[in-house]
């Protein structure tokens, strides 16, 4: 095995790497496609697809209706106070008890709303290693994979000589004469040819004798401008090391933020919906005053929002009994939290007023 040179031995980048050396590099990046997959499956099942299904129809069911009805046909329902000031009563009244019923459901929607936009930066970007800056066009986060020029320069001309033939073309991109020239051609001016990869350009694969003059360049640029919207390059294999290492970064950034939100989102319906049951059945009867109900149970819903949104955080935590240093939790992770927490603490206040006064105007 080559040993690796010490830190303070400059490496030559001309040096020719060691039979040893590649084929370290190919077992890496054997292991981390089996890491990106991992990743990948997380978002696909946990988030994307069975997670996503279970929170909606959890939030969006009969019982939230139902209070919505309750809330909104009692609205006008008259109070025990001084008939001159029972206008102004009601109206503050149903202010305090209306802020948090709108915010119970506003923050789990505003959650809702965020996963999925972490769902659509994890697998989307308009940057990739190897193409220009001024290149923005959206693409998979996961790019597509080429065989190295480096690993054999003789089998990479075969390969491009049968990518460039008819048949492939046609498989590569299966559109009809006139879809191709709407799409393919008004992708590369539209991006000033950016988007053709370089080391597939017309004239060096002529030079090189992969591709017939004859052959027509518009064509050989479209199956090019299908190469860069996947964001496939022709990497040397270390380039392909790079950039795979930089795609496990990236993906791990994204997935942990996504997976703890949706834990976030999904503790809030839970809590939002538990307090919901439990104010149904006091408010379906007459027995109690409907505006109690609803200040009691959106002051215990507004008293335990932020707690609930750092439980996931505290089961992190759970082995050094708390967090020792919240510094060191960046915002990505507290976001969803640091931007609800003026508006609970808001509906603290207002549910707080609405319990006083409903008690005060409906326990005598």
């Amino acid at each position: 095995m080559a040993s690796i040179p010490p830190s303070s031995t400059p490496i030559d980048d001309h040096t020719p790497l060691t039979p040893d050396e590649r084929n370290a590099m190919r077992a890496y990046l054997q292991r981390s496609e089996v890491r990106l997959s991992t990743l990948h499956r997380i978002a696909v099942a946990f988030i994307s697809g069975a997670g996503l299904l279970f929170l909606f129809p959890m939030f969006f069911k009969d019982e939230i209706v139902t209070l919505i009805r309750v809330f909104l046909a009692h609205i006008s329902e008259p109070i025990p106070v001084d008939a001159s000031s029972a206008a102004a009563v009601r109206l503050f009244l149903y202010a305090c008890v209306g802020y948090p019923f709108l915010l119970s459901f506003s923050i789990p929607v505003y959650s809702m709303y965020i996963l999925i936009k972490d769902v659509v930066h994890f697998y989307f970007t308009i940057y990739a290693p190897g193409f220009p800056h001024s290149l923005i066009t959206p693409s998979f986060a996961l790019s597509g994979i080429s065989f190295s020029p480096d690993e054999s320069p003789q089998v990479k001309k075969r390969v491009f000589e049968s990518q460039y033939k008819s048949e492939s073309i046609n498989f590569a991109i299966p559109f009809s004469k006139e879809r191709r020239e709407q799409y393919f051609d008004e992708t590369i001016r539209t991006t000033d040819g950016a988007i053709l990869p370089k080391s597939r350009g017309y004239d060096g694969l002529v030079e090189s004798g992969v591709i017939d003059p004859s052959v027509n360049r518009v064509t050989v640029e479209r199956l090019n401008a299908a190469f860069g919207l996947a964001r496939t390059l022709d990497r040397q294999l270390v380039e392909e090391v790079a950039t795979t290492e930089l795609s496990l970064v990236r993906h791990i950034l994204y997935l942990r933020r996504l997976v703890l939100r949706y834990v976030r989102t999904l503790l809030m319906l839970i809590w939002t919906a538990l307090i919901t049951f439990l104010m149904l059945p006091f408010l379906e009867g007459e027995r109690f005053p409907t505006m109690l109900v609803l200040a009691i149970g959106y002051s215990l819903w507004a008293g335990g929002v932020v707690p609930i949104m750092r439980t996931p955080l505290a089961w992190i935590y759970r082995h050094t009994q708390g967090i020792p240093d919240k510094n060191q939790i960046d915002r990505q992770l507290t976001l969803l939290e640091t931007q609800v927490r003026p508006f609970v603490y808001g509906a603290m206040l207002t549910s707080a007023a609405a319990l006083v006064l409903a008690g005060a105007i409906y326990l005598p």
